[in-house]
């Protein structure tokens, strides 16, 4: 495979120095980073939100939230973290804190087992009940509470088991401070009987699972099907598989892994690990070098391996075993007590470990190169697309059904595009193709771009005696301009003209620009 060459020696030193403390890259107040697996809090306190400017009042709103906190996806990361501790507790090569890491790990996999593998926790069904109760609070004047007169909101899902369910634990929260429709024929919102299932009509993968999703399937998307296979081709490109092992090879990586690992085994042991692991994909899982697990649910014929080959892929499987922690807080302390993980983990190695899924992520499908031309956020533009023609049907008065809201919820797969498409905090920088990205040289984290329940909300306002309709925008509740080419409506500081919007993003609205 050609490699492509991403750092400089320069860079290294920097990258080796360890991970900034900037505004965006710490997810707790204890100094550990969580990546995109942090729990949310909203970033701005109601009450100190710019006021709409004199003669203007909220008329509509609408918002893209990610999924609330969620037990693991499947079970890989606390597998393999098990087989790897009964190894070492076979051979007699555990440490004293590393005897503790066991029974850690069988409490992690039972409250996964008995929660369902990627559902939502307790604390991912408290993360949308806020953010709900919140919006009512804000929106007061629309979002009514009169049962004579309910507000229709719509409402869109991927389909996915857990937007199902976020969608059903917000709309129960709005439920005590809105009177809505909640079983019409028309497109307001179908009554979920079941937190996990929603109406068919209500699900939108073409918006809301876009990266897995072939817009060429639908008359109405196909126009984007060029976007999707050039996404799908970097995916397997060699740049960005360059881009990965160099991430992977960065010498702190080793360092960290090593020094975490040294903690819970001895050093005989992580040598073993480093030096004597079967790299062979088909090794014999009942050999005492090799470490696999299928994560497919029993019924599914297609495998999906993951894999442990060295000390570095075990340590990278007890961080992210680890930082699902805090959104399975509920589920430890129902257990009897917190799984205290963070005996096991330093902040400084989950600073680190943080940044190599941060950077796996901003390549793959945030700002990534900037050479790249937007391929990792293109993908995005049916969703943008559909955004920007909500605010025209209010603007223009021509709404085919006169919701107040509406409502979509989805992925980390897509906030991370999207915000990249916006050009908003967070996501305003793509990376020169000759340095690596880092927290030194950008502030992309995946803690701020997409926490559980991150979410992106337009309020658009008009003016009762005609003019100019407005928007402003709250990224996980923080009001946040819009791409530094939009110009603010005069006076203000975050609100903007719809045509100027428009104006200002024409081309991301383009569908081969």
């Amino acid at each position: 495979m050609t490699r492509y060459t991403l750092i400089a020696s320069a860079i290294t030193v920097a990258l080796l120095s360890g991970c900034s403390s900037s505004e965006h890259s710490e997810n707790g107040t204890d100094g550990y980073q969580y990546s995109s697996k942090a729990t949310y809090s909203p970033q701005q306190d109601l009450s100190s939100y710019e006021a709409a400017p004199l003669g203007y009042r909220v008329v509509y709103t609408q918002l893209v939230e990610r999924h609330g906190a969620r037990a693991l996806s499947s079970p890989k990361y606390d597998v393999l973290t098990k087989q790897v501790w009964d190894l070492a507790k076979k051979r007699g090569q555990l440490t004293e804190r590393g005897e503790k890491l066991g029974p850690v790990t069988d409490k992690v996999t039972g409250a996964n087992e008995k929660l369902g593998y990627g559902l939502l926790t307790r604390v991912g069904e408290e993360e949308p009940e806020g953010i709900a109760s919140r919006m009512a609070e804000r929106l007061s004047s629309i979002m009514t509470n009169d049962a004579s007169n309910p507000v229709c909101i719509q409402v869109q899902t991927s389909g996915e088991e857990r937007a199902n369910q976020t969608a059903y634990y917000f709309m129960q929260s709005l439920a005590n401070d809105v009177a809505y429709v909640s079983n019409d024929a028309t497109r307001c919102y179908q009554t979920q009987t079941q937190p996990n299932k929603i109406d068919n009509k209500l699900v939108n993968k073409y918006e809301l699972y876009f990266h897995k999703t072939n817009p060429a399937k639908s008359v109405e998307y196909q126009q984007y099907t060029a976007n999707y296979k050039a996404y799908k081709n970097f995916k397997d490109s060699d740049k960005l598989e360059a881009a990965f092992d160099e991430i992977s090879e960065l010498p702190k990586t080793k360092l960290l892994a090593r020094q975490m690992l040294e903690r819970i085994y001895t050093k005989e042991f992580v040598d073993f690990l480093e030096n004597d692991v079967s790299d062979d994909k088909n090794c014999d899982i009942a050999a005492e070098n090799c470490f696999k697990t299928n994560t497919r649910k029993p019924d599914e014929t297609e495998d999906d391996w993951k894999y442990v080959q060295n000390e570095v892929d075990a340590a990278s499987k007890l961080y992210n075993m680890f930082i699902i922690g805090p959104g399975m807080l509920r589920e430890a302390q129902a257990q009897g007590g917190e799984w205290n993980l963070k005996q096991f983990i330093t902040p400084e190695e989950s600073a680190w470990f943080s940044y190599q899924s941060d950077a796996e992520d901003f390549y793959e499908k945030g700002p990534s190169f900037s050479d790249s031309d937007g391929v990792t956020y293109n993908i995005a533009k049916p969703l943008l697309k559909d955004m920007f023609s909500e605010m025209d049907a209010v603007a223009n008065n021509s709404q085919s059904t006169q919701h107040v809201a509406k409502v979509r919820f989805a992925h980390a797969e897509q906030m991370m595009p999207l915000a990249a498409l916006l050009h908003v905090e967070g996501s305003t920088q793509s990376a020169d193709p000759s340095i690596l990205y880092s927290q030194e040289n950008n502030e992309w984290r995946g803690g701020w771009v997409t926490p559980y329940s991150a979410n992106i909300q337009w309020d658009v306002y008009k003016n009762v005696n005609g003019g100019e309709t407005l928007v402003k925008m709250l990224y996980n509740e923080k009001e946040v301009g819009f791409k530094d080419s939009c110009k603010v409506f005069s006076g203000t500081q975050y609100f903007y003209s719809l045509n100027e919007l428009k104006r200002c993003y024409s081309k991301e609205l383009s569908v081969n620009e």
